[in-house]
């Protein structure tokens, strides 16, 4: 599957802005510079090269008017480092990246470890880097169910529009999943539910001091 986050589907677009926002200054001088070393950076959290699912790019790129609306937007106010419509194509692409439901839980479980992966022992980002993601993802990873999400479930989580979600409890550990249906916000309905039982029964909310 291709571990599409939000590309081209009409969902909350402050979560679109917030991740285009920051795509538009990573390194590189060109739009495919500024590709690879997204690409090279995500293969390293799941310690194997991963690869762009091109289907999956022709087609968002074709209906994603609405995010380059918002770079244009963003950039009238000076937020954008980049020509917006090239930081658009670059954030569609990271859309785009095909992932197993393997490859997430690593990814997943490297952030648990404060960035460091468990298969290849590479510290990816570092600790510090990590707990501002995790913030991040524990405000708004769930898109306008992430204050539910908190409350129910209690870890940082991020869902994909492709029926991904994966959740993090950090020092403890780190789970994936995947099934395509999903709610009206875009998040997988089984996913939930399978990450709900096992937050609850193993233990990994952060607000619980014991399993239930």
């Amino acid at each position: 599957m291709a571990m599409e986050l939000n590309a081209g589907r009409p969902m909350n677009p402050m979560v679109n802005a917030g991740a285009i926002a920051p795509t538009s200054p990573v390194p590189g001088d060109t739009t495919d510079a500024k590709w690879e070393h997204i690409r090279e950076g995500l293969s390293r959290f799941a310690g194997r090269e991963l690869a762009l699912d091109d289907e999956v790019y022709q087609s968002e790129a074709a209906t994603n008017q609405r995010n380059r609306a918002l770079a244009e937007l963003l950039d009238s106010y000076g937020h954008i480092h980049f020509d917006p419509i090239a930081a658009t194509d670059v954030y569609t692409r990271q859309c785009s990246l095909r992932v197993s439901t393997r490859d997430l839980a690593v990814m997943a479980a490297t952030s648990a470890d404060g960035g460091l992966n468990p298969l290849t022992g590479e510290q990816v980002i570092a600790p510090l880097h990590c707990q501002y993601v995790l913030a991040a993802l524990a405000a708004a990873g769930m898109y306008e169910h992430s204050g539910d999400w908190r409350f129910e479930i209690g870890v940082p989580a991020k869902s994909g529009v492709s029926g991904g979600i994966i959740a993090i409890s950090p020092g403890k550990g780190a789970l994936a999943s995947y099934s395509p249906r999903l709610d009206h916000a875009g998040n997988s309905v089984r996913g939930q539910r399978a990450t709900r039982y096992l937050s609850q029964t193993v233990g990994l909310n952060l607000f619980a001091s014991r399993p239930w």
